[in-house]
């Protein structure tokens, strides 16, 4: 499997703080079946502004060397949305989703309540540009969950969605599930990946999440939602 949301890089998020528990959590995730993890650390979201790719690279170098390649980890961010995305993609501040070639996808996070009104227009010059957005956990923003109309049209102009596996699973609640589960049916979930942190609190579930998709969504949906995208994605290819 291919993760394309994972916070693993020590220190410089609300992800592992030492590399002893960063190579806990990739491990982790290597033994339930992932091969490649997307390092996604938050980019431009306070008090997480970590703007400095190349810092951010050294960090995925040495964790690398310690993991000796399994699971491979590819850099990538986690970036907060923000009006000025097209301008920071421009100047390589925002960082790729995957590092294929430094990749054409970019992973942003919206406010937990809230879409901005320009979210429309931002996609839509992200997808002219040949950007490839990922909207993370649309299931955990209040408006999305309120409205998949409103997720309808971020994906119209372009976007896919990346669903949380705890969600899938329960751990965020009620809510989340119950807004995934209804954006499955309406076309609108396109990859999972366990946008996990820790092991103690934020584990990578993926696993868990494949079986639970392949009960409740069929084999086809699940090889497509947990394989095929991730994969088109992390190679630079538009999946939807």
């Amino acid at each position: 499997m291919i993760d394309i949301h994972f916070h693993c890089l020590p220190g410089i998020d609300d992800g592992p703080s030492t590399w002893e528990e960063a190579v806990e959590l990739c491990r982790a995730a290597e033994a339930e079946g992932t091969e490649t993890i997307v390092a996604t650390p938050h980019v431009m979201r306070d008090p997480w502004i970590n703007e400095d790719r190349a810092e951010r690279d050294r960090l995925l170098v040495r964790l690398n060397d310690l993991l000796g390649g399994k699971p491979a980890v590819v850099p990538g961010c986690e970036m907060f949305f923000s009006s000025d995305v097209i301008e920071l993609w421009e100047h390589g501040n925002a960082g790729p989703l995957v590092g294929l070639n430094r990749g054409t996808a970019l992973l942003l996070e919206f406010p937990t309540y809230s879409v901005a009104p320009q979210a429309e227009w931002i996609l839509h010059e992200l997808s002219v540009m040949g950007v490839q957005a990922v909207i993370a956990h649309p299931e955990r923003n209040a408006e999305l969950a309120r409205n998949p109309k409103r997720l309808a049209s971020l994906v119209a102009k372009g976007a896919m969605t990346q669903i949380t596996a705890a969600s899938l699973l329960g751990d965020f609640g009620r809510g989340p599930l119950a807004a995934a589960e209804d954006f499955f049916a309406r076309g609108l979930v396109h990859i999972v990946a366990s946008d996990a942190h820790s092991i103690a609190e934020r584990p990578p579930r993926l696993a868990a999440a494949r079986r639970w998709a392949e009960q409740r969504w069929g084999t086809a949906a699940t090889l497509e939602i947990f394989a095929t995208n991730p994969k088109a994605v992390t190679h630079g290819v538009v999946a939807v």
